[in-house]
């Protein structure tokens, strides 16, 4: 992260001078080279196979805005949207996320995400829902495609949480429907914030569920794996199944009940597809089977270069001092961060 920020403040520090076409061109460039170095591990150098179902051909037709729904099992997910945003024609550099507040606090990472488009927000407690709505007017503002991505259920689902699990099914009793044994339930506010915001800017909501070959090993017990079980893992099992089914935002109802009973409907679907992927039926609508995986031309070039960049401070005392300025500089981001309410 630290390369990576360096660049990022060295064009901060010039932005006054540099056209924000440009400074945008510059900033996306960057960006996407960042997300193409980690499909370089988690899809070449783990030899991921990938399986695609529903209207994975109708997403990879264009660049499009959309705003991106999945369910959330692991911290590879994100990984594995970007996978699906890289074959929309390189459309990685357009990919936005909702995260919790408290990443805010990561050592540069928050400063950077905020400014490139990333909204936060808090999990518990009140939501400072002026600071959601100035990231998302931000996207709206931009000329250039973009997803915003959400992790309705505001954690990762696991069996090890059995606190968080059984709170989702007695919140499913209590609104009296189908218990969910395979996601949370989800949380509406940020989806329908979104969708006020942003229905007239985007194209297209995606409902996307995503499912491990690892968590149907034995003993697992539908847990997903982390990024180091991913890479490392069993080769055989490192096979990912990503169903899409791509909504036209007019589509979508606009009276706030109904899009919240939507997404729970959606909710209802995605459990019942990965109850019948657990039970060795697969996810429905198989479009591509052991997808053609990122090609290295694609993936190698970024990848060199942040591994040059992260030797580079051994061999020249000035990229050494630029990197000892960037993490010294880290509080003061955080504390600008709070004190422009940007979070």
């Amino acid at each position: 992260m630290v390369p990576f920020a360096s660049i990022s403040l060295g064009m901060g520090a010039l932005s006054w001078l540099i056209p924000r076409k440009v400074f945008s061109a510059v900033d996306n460039l960057l960006y996407s080279s960042y997300m193409r170095a980690c499909l370089f591990v988690f899809e070449n150098v783990a030899s991921t196979k990938i399986n695609f179902y529903g209207d994975i051909e109708a997403v990879s037709a264009k660049r499009e805005s959309a705003i991106v729904l999945s369910n959330h099992q692991s911290n590879v997910d994100w990984v594995v949207i970007t996978m699906i945003a890289n074959r929309q024609q390189g459309n990685e550099c357009g990919l936005r996320f909702m995260i919790k507040y408290a990443m805010h606090y990561f050592p540069l990472f928050g400063w950077y995400t905020y400014q490139h488009g990333y909204v936060y927000v808090r999990r518990f407690g009140s939501v400072m829902w002026s600071a959601v709505e100035r990231q998302l007017s931000f996207l709206k503002s931009l000329n250039e495609p973009f997803w915003l991505l959400i992790f309705p259920e505001g954690t990762r689902f696991s069996p090890k949480k059995r606190d968080i699990i059984e709170s989702s099914k007695r919140f499913c009793e209590r609104i009296q429907i189908p218990v969910f044994e395979n996601v949370l339930t989800p949380r509406t506010s940020g989806f329908v914030l979104s969708m006020r915001h942003l229905r007239e800017s985007v194209d297209a909501v995606y409902d996307i569920t995503l499912a491990y070959d690892q968590s149907k090993e034995v003993g697992r017990e539908k847990c997903a794996p982390n990024m180091f079980e991913f890479v490392c893992g069993v080769n055989s099992k490192r096979t990912l199944h990503i169903h899409i089914r791509r909504f036209p935002v007019n589509e979508l109802p606009e009276d706030v009940d109904a899009l919240k009973e939507w997404l729970m409907q959606r909710y209802l679907i995605k459990n019942g597809m990965l109850e019948a992927f657990y039970n060795g039926d697969g996810l429905p609508d198989l479009a591509v089977i052991d997808a053609p995986r990122t090609p290295f031309s694609v993936t190698v070039p970024p990848s060199l270069f942040f591994a040059f960049a992260l030797i580079a401070p051994f061999f020249s005392t000035t990229v050494r001092k630029i990197y000892l300025v960037t993490i010294c500089s880290s509080p003061a981001l955080i504390l600008w961060l709070r004190l422009r309410g940007c979070v």
